[in-house]
């Protein structure tokens, strides 16, 4: 891609008059930003047509997270998408595992984590941060099934896969609008538009070979039937292991790594392999979201990230903590490369915030010129990621701003 794509941004700035009393008319409740991403969206969603099926991807956050992206702008979208004539629709995927883990924190109170990998637990976190059917006026569907196994096989040639499992529920759709919160990310660097379809849009499978090196093993040293109850063939929602020989065998051409094994075994009979060093898990991000677009005509997709708390890492963190910089703002286009690019220049630019460390200290903000995602997580580069998916032809760096 040679031109430059068009970026839409609206300022996250709002007017309010400090009258007595106060009041509000047409010209400042255009600064309000809920009133702005319907003025955003009128710039991208000229693509819906009466009548299309319009898939509206979505990350209702983790149970605790408080950073996550409020339910309220997604309305927006839904009503903009319904003045079009489409009929939307939430859609999401389900996480990698397959059971809440609960964690003790005092005497009479618990707390449980990992909602988002199973439909029941799933529901359950969707309609607590405001994602309900009674609240949205639209459904929340999971496009790749209750447990993450039905997905569509999709060949490509990435950085490091062949193959990608995509989530097949993707393909019920006439259209598809990505909406992302804009944060950073502990392995990716940060999470946008691009992450929304590599990690989003795929189903269990890539996301644990994304993750891991390699599939899930017996630990045949550990494995012993006679002392447990066989939990993870109970378990295994795709019947990818069984019994041979007193010890359990795992198919590893029809497993998904959905890791309900692992969780359920009490002998340690399951192995994984180790993590991905941060820039091959960003590469097999990016092959993902490839495959996503070799199987869905781009020209179907449009994507609006919501810069808003702004936190170092991502809404699948409980402890997502404080915004790192201030408010950047709503940004829309039709290239999810150059909106992720277009949102980390305005990351760099922006001044970092102080915040509070372990001692209670008030630490030194990082100023604007300086990128804070890679430079608060030294793990990690952003520019690995806009390379990857460069690399994957998703798009173009190249962006015109367009204020609105």
């Amino acid at each position: 891609m040679s031109s430059k794509s068009k970026v839409f941004w609206a300022s996250p700035n709002e007017v309010c008059y400090f009258d007595n009393p106060i009041r509000n008319d047409r010209k400042n409740m255009k600064t309000n930003n809920l009133v702005k991403t319907r003025l955003i969206l009128d710039k991208i969603l000229d693509f819906i047509n009466s009548g299309d099926r319009v898939g509206i991807k979505v990350h209702v956050g983790e149970a605790y997270n408080t950073r996550y992206l409020r339910h309220d702008y997604v309305h927006e979208v839904v009503e903009a998408v319904k003045s079009k004539g489409g009929i939307p629709t939430l859609i999401e995927t389900q996480g990698i595992g397959l059971s809440v883990r609960p964690v003790k924190i005092s005497k009479n109170y618990n707390v449980n984590l990992m909602h988002r990998t199973n439909k029941e637990d799933h529901d359950r976190i969707s309609h607590l941060h405001g994602y309900s059917e009674s609240l949205m006026g639209v459904t929340l569907k999971f496009i790749d099934g209750d447990k993450g196994a039905y997905q569509k096989n999709i060949k490509i040639e990435g950085i490091h896969f062949k193959d990608v499992s995509v989530a097949a529920g993707l393909f019920e759709y006439d259209k598809i609008i990505a909406v992302s919160h804009f944060k950073g990310h502990p392995q990716g660097a940060f999470g946008g538009a691009l992450k929304q379809l590599g990690m989003g849009c795929v189903a269990t499978r890539n996301k644990f070979l994304a993750h891991f090196k390699g599939n899930l093993m017996v630990n045949s040293k550990a494995c012993n039937i006679s002392k447990c109850a066989q939990e993870c063939i109970e378990v295994c929602p795709i019947n990818a292991i069984k019994i041979e020989n007193d010890s359990a065998v795992l198919d590893v051409s029809t497993c998904i790594g959905c890791l309900g094994c692992l969780e359920r075994c009490p002998v340690l009979g399951i192995m994984p392999h180790p993590f991905r060093r941060n820039k091959q898990f960003i590469e097999c991000v990016m092959d993902n979201a490839a495959a996503v677009l070799a199987s869905f005509s781009p020209e179907n997709i449009r994507y609006i990230n919501f810069a808003l708390d702004v936190t170092l890492v991502c809404d699948c963190i409980v402890n997502a903590s404080v915004p790192i910089v201030p408010d950047l703002g709503i940004f829309a286009s039709s290239d999810p490369l150059a909106i992720d690019k277009a949102c980390i220049d305005a990351e760099t630019n922006a001044p970092g915030l102080p915040f509070l460390d372990e001692n209670g200290e008030w630490s030194e903000p990082l100023p604007s010129g300086v990128e804070k995602f890679g430079t608060m997580n030294k793990k990690v580069d952003p520019s690995w990621q806009l390379d990857a998916a460069f690399k994957n032809k998703l798009g173009t760096i190249d962006y015109e701003l367009v204020k609105i």
